[in-house]
């Protein structure tokens, strides 16, 4: 992946274009990582799929790496330092183990499920944060969520966009952050960050509160140090962001 960064920006190493310049670009470097991970799960992991954002195994099978090679393309590709890879294995759809690396931050976090989550590079065990009320609080609401940030600043939170949802989730399981609404559609957005963040001692459901599985689309996702759980559904559903989300992403 680094072999493609460059601090001063790297739009070279765009492949294509699925929408406007950068939010929804391709990389070179999503492509290889993307690719690395296909070779080495069907060496070491000949049983395991892979459900990948650029690309995926041919069948999709009870046991999956599910991958996004970097998560935070537009943040790579200007030269900031917010991107992560983020890999979850994933048996019928519940994610038993995850990794979310933000290599330039030095950050690695692991969890697998009932050992609880570790940051690799001090072998330190970690745990949300403490926080009861939203005054003061640090929660990601996304670009696209304006009305659920006016609610929150009204209640003295903050709402400070890393354009990563897996650098918000590494960061509420270190105890940074201490919320995330999220709401996206694909499994690979959200699937280690559920193992992570929950092996922390925080909790990831759906935008409606619910569980659900990491095998396919998803219908969103909160996390949350757990206290601020309700709390963040409360703001999901005042804000109409699950309306919106209802409106952009039908589901049956």
């Amino acid at each position: 992946m680094l072999k493609y960064y460059n601090p001063c920006g790297v739009s070279y190493t765009i492949k294509n274009k699925k929408a406007d310049w950068g939010l929804d670009a391709v990389t070179k470097a999503d492509i290889a990582v993307n690719q690395m991970v296909l070779r080495e799960v069907a060496k070491a992991y000949p049983d395991f799929d892979v459900l990948g954002e650029e690309i995926s195994s041919k069948t999709i099978g009870r046991k999956l790496f599910v991958v996004d090679p970097i998560d935070g393309t537009h943040m790579f590709i200007i030269g900031a330092p917010l991107f992560v890879f983020s890999a979850a294995i994933v048996i019928d759809g519940r994610p038993v183990a995850g990794v979310l690396c933000n290599p330039l931050a030095r950050r690695t976090v692991l969890a697998e499920k009932g050992k609880g989550a570790y940051l690799v590079e001090k072998n330190f065990k970690l745990s949300v944060s403490n926080k009861k009320i939203l005054a003061g609080a640090l929660i990601k609401t996304g670009w696209k969520s304006s009305s659920a940030s006016v609610l929150l600043h009204k209640q003295n939170a903050r709402t400070p966009e890393v354009y990563s949802v897996a650098e918000a989730a590494s960061l509420i399981a270190t105890g940074g952050f201490d919320g995330c609404i999220f709401n996206g559609k694909l499994a690979h957005d959200i699937a280690a960050a559920k193992i992570v963040v929950e092996e922390a001692g925080g909790k990831v459901t759906d935008l409606w509160g619910k569980e659900q599985k990491y095998n396919g689309f998803i219908k969103g996702a909160l996390l949350s140090n757990k206290h601020l759980h309700k709390k963040l559904l409360s703001i999901a559903k005042k804000s109409g962001v699950l309306e919106e989300f209802k409106k952009s992403h039908p589901f049956k």
